[in-house]
């Protein structure tokens, strides 16, 4: 059985250890004045209790949980280098972090067109204007009036390719570029003779004239050349002619 003096030690031990405890967790005013633990380190210097309390408390941390504090920091520093700071390697782990979960995306290859097929007999192309058509012979001493359609004229000379067509017909595109200023050197056009041999041909000259002003139309040309004609103006009382020479 106890003895009597081993009662008032245990509570005095009792008291000490609750004193202890109280010291090494202060307490803040919470909802309704009831009190809560506050972490070290995150509560404001100053805690106000609520009014019916009327009274105010510092949290300040304990020596224990400082040193915890103390440690972690010098930790931190040694992880992190003599030289660096905190904030560089915060920095340089976000970088980091991006550069290995950002997704790499090759680069495009750059992709280019498939040439036109210009390939066949007795036909037309100017990819500029949109006309691609068949090509009808027309002979020099024919005197029935041409339809609809392009066709090639027998009376021109050597190296001349002269093609024409009504205004109102498959040449028309040729017409409209003119009136409309859009008809410029350099236009290019493709036409394949007979035998199925395609010339390219870059244009050089425009000339409006009467419909007996023929020399210069018709005239031999001393590399292969290609003649486009068609009517102008309000009647057309007018011919337009292009001039065009082969390039390859």
């Amino acid at each position: 059985m106890p003895s009597t003096l081993a009662r008032p030690r245990r509570f005095l031990l009792t008291l000490g250890l609750a004193i202890v405890l109280a010291a090494s967790f202060p307490l803040t005013a919470g909802a309704e004045g009831s009190g809560r633990s506050v972490l070290p380190g995150l509560a404001p210097a100053t805690v106000v209790a609520s009014p019916d309390r009327q009274a105010a408390w510092t949290a300040v941390p304990s020596p224990t949980a400082a040193a915890r504090i103390a440690v972690a920091e010098a930790s931190m520093a040694r992880a992190a280098g003599p030289t660096t700071s905190a904030a560089t390697v915060t920095a340089a782990a976000v970088v980091a972090n991006v550069s290995t979960t950002s997704a790499i995306v090759a680069p495009r290859t750059p992709t280019t067109a498939p040439a036109a097929n210009y390939s066949g007999t007795n036909r037309l192309w100017i990819p500029s204007l949109g006309i691609s058509h068949s090509v009808a012979w027309f002979a020099c001493t024919r005197s029935t009036p041409p339809g609809a359609g392009v066709y090639r004229w027998g009376c021109a000379g050597t190296n001349n390719t002269y093609l024409f067509g009504h205004a109102w017909s498959t040449i028309k595109p040729l017409h409209d570029a003119y009136v409309a200023g859009r008809l410029k050197t350099g236009m290019i056009a493709y036409y394949a003779d007979g035998s199925g041999r395609v010339r390219k041909y870059r244009l050089t000259a425009i000339r409006v004239v009467t419909p007996d002003q023929t020399d210069w139309a018709i005239a031999a040309q001393p590399r292969p050349s290609m003649t486009l004609q068609t009517c102008v103006g309000a009647k057309s009382q007018y011919r337009l002619l292009v001039r065009l020479v082969a390039v390859n």
